[in-house]
């Protein structure tokens, strides 16, 4: 093609930019390393296509890059490097995306001067789930022999192909897509494990030591070429009703507190009164100096219901803990005391130093080890944690993962048979990195989420409630008491999120219907059928505004969140009602 029809341009600085060459659009990140939201007619196939970098403790490393966009006919191509000096060494890359009518095209080039010492460094693909959730594969092996398999249903606790230098599948609609791989051999994960809504293909192979070093002078290079065939026709009509997903009693609302954390002041307390929540949930590491003594404060300090959560992953005098935990309790019941990443042992001493207490199973870190471990018996119900920036920290990343909830839930209740669940606490945040590969690196903890103060994390918080609403959840544990990570800011006013709560906390047990939108999937409501009438908490867990149709009834006009509380609305006309992105808005049914 002759370059005088070529077009030449930067992306957009800080902003997705939407690229479309014929039947496939794209969204690239700023940055020019990651192609979002991949759709081929109208349907989006792959929920990415990223080169990354990641440490030794698996933690993603930036890469800032200008990238440039050249158009040439009904084509487009996307370039991005950069350099950069890390702890784990030096690296220089290079990252070409080739978009056209009928594929992808994805190149990654590294090199580093004096050694790079990484878990994973290449292309990622990330299929989406709408689309793929439950599709045969054929997967090409490394040495050219075929299998058949599936994307799993049931959320797979390892990974569900393995040896892998191509695989062809259709979406749920009937494209064909065909993807083969270069450079190294890929496998794939189950990611709603860390509510990613998608299952990840990537390389090098866990099997293979790691970390691994990229050797000073040593150039690596990959590629994924991914092909589109039209099959099944979309459909014309697009269902905009609301629908009832299910119905469960509202679970009850608590909230965090690490006994590492300073004993809530006066202010702080005072504000927590009109959160009316269940319980302070306080947090137990036996590693951190001092925490028998500071959990006995924190004891004093609190009136009302407290559950303790204590982590015991590899912990060996699991039986001193237990013994200064009863000490510090001088008779005192909590709700339940939950034993993270405890062995049976643990579980039968707790059994008999609290006979009438609810003693909980589980883990403190993602469902991934919930799902990958082994429950004691014995236990009155399972826990895990969770927080949607495992992968990714954009805005996007966590909205998306309210998608995968119910999978979670019906994967736990395999997993769980007949058990109560006890959930969080939900954080934006890590609280700590279990597949760290140092003991310091497991135990450090991330640092606060700015978003944590704002309406988009009520949004993710409202998004996730929904997701866990269900018969067998009793226990919802919400972000921490105060401060960065808190529903309760220093001067002792309410963050939106805990706006949000104490709304919700005071209508624990209440019939709730979870309403979806099929055209949303991102839209969630909780109709709470209240003592004093309906309620309906709505929000759109993306940054695209929404224009929802509402439940049958009579609503009266709608209350939206801010920064400092729920204020009037527009009044909503024809039973629809415009919600922002990441907005949240409040409805009672009109006496």
């Amino acid at each position: 093609m002759p370059l005088a029809t070529q077009r030449h341009e930067s992306a957009e600085s800080g902003q997705p930019s939407k690229l479309s060459a014929g039947p496939v659009t794209v969204e690239l990140n700023p940055s020019g390393t990651a192609l979002r939201d991949v759709a081929f007619d109208g349907e989006v196939v792959l929920r990415g296509l990223a080169f990354v970098a990641r440490d030794e403790n698996w933690g993603t490393l930036p890469l800032a890059a200008a990238p440039q966009i050249h158009r040439s006919g009904d084509s487009i191509e996307i370039e991005a490097s950069g350099d950069g000096n890390h702890p784990n060494g030096d690296l220089s890359w290079r990252v070409l995306f080739h978009i056209s009518p009928k594929g992808i095209e994805a190149r990654s080039s590294v090199r580093s001067s004096r050694g790079f010492l990484t878990n994973r460094t290449g292309l990622v693909v990330l299929h989406g789930l709408s689309a793929c959730r439950g599709q045969e594969v054929v997967i090409t092996h490394a040495d050219g022999r075929s299998t058949r398999s599936a994307f799993p249903v049931p959320i797979s606790p390892h990974q569900p192909f393995m040896d892998m230098a191509a695989l062809a599948h259709r979406t749920q609609r009937g494209t064909a897509v065909m993807i083969a791989f270069e450079g190294e051999v890929f496998e794939t994960e189950d990611q709603r494990n860390w509510t990613d809504a998608s299952y990840k293909t990537y390389s090098r192979p866990l099997a293979l030591p790691f970390p691994y070093r990229i050797d000073a002078g040593e150039t690596v290079e990959q590629s994924v070429r991914i092909a589109f065939e039209a099959g099944g026709a979309a459909s014309d009509s697009v269902e905009t009703n609301p629908r009832i997903e299910r119905i469960a009693s509202l679970p009850c609302l608590g909230t965090g507190l690490p006994v590492v954390r300073s004993v809530p002041d006066a202010v702080v307390s005072a504000a927590l009164k009109a959160l009316s929540l269940h319980a302070i949930a306080l947090e137990i590491d036996p590693e951190e100096p001092g925490w028998a003594d500071r959990l006995e404060g924190h004891l004093a300090a609190i009136p009302g219901n407290v559950r303790l959560n204590c982590r015991l992953k590899d912990y060996a005098d699991h039986a001193r803990v237990l013994d200064t935990i009863d000490r510090a309790l001088s008779g005192r019941k909590p709700l339940g005391i939950s034993l993270w990443d405890a062995s049976q042992e643990a579980v039968d001493l707790a059994r008999r130093l609290w006979p009438g207490t609810h003693i909980g199973g589980g883990t403190g870190a993602f469902f991934t080890e919930f799902n990958r471990g082994t429950l004691p018996s014995r236990i009155d119900y399972a826990i895990w944690t969770t927080n949607p920036t495992v992968h990714a920290s954009d805005d996007d990343t966590l909205g998306e993962s309210i998608e995968p909830l119910a999978d979670i839930l019906a994967t736990a209740h395999a997993k769980a048979p007949g058990l109560d669940l006890v959930i969080g606490p939900l954080t934006l945040g890590m609280r700590f990195n279990p597949n760290a590969t140092s003991p310091e690196a497991r135990r450090a903890e991330t640092p606060p989420d700015r978003r944590q103060h704002t309406v988009l994390a009520a949004s993710w918080l409202l998004g996730t409630i929904a997701g866990f609403v269900d018969a067998s959840v009793k226990d919802l544990i919400v972000f921490e008491v105060a401060g960065p990570k808190g529903l309760v800011q220093p001067d002792g006013s309410l963050s939106p999120s805990g706006h949000l709560v104490s709304r919700l906390a005071p209508l624990a047990g209440c019939r709730t219907e979870i309403v979806i939108w099929a055209h949303e999937p991102r839209a969630r409501g909780l109709l709470v059928h209240a003592p004093e009438g309906r309620v309906l908490a709505l929000t759109q867990a993306r940054a695209a505004p929404a224009a929802l149709a509402l439940p049958e009834g009579r609503w009266a006009a709608s209350e939206r969140l801010h920064l400092t509380g729920f204020t009037a609305g527009p009044q909503h006309a024809g039973g629809m009602i415009d919600v922002d992105g990441f907005g949240v808005v409040w409805l009672a049914e009109a006496s």
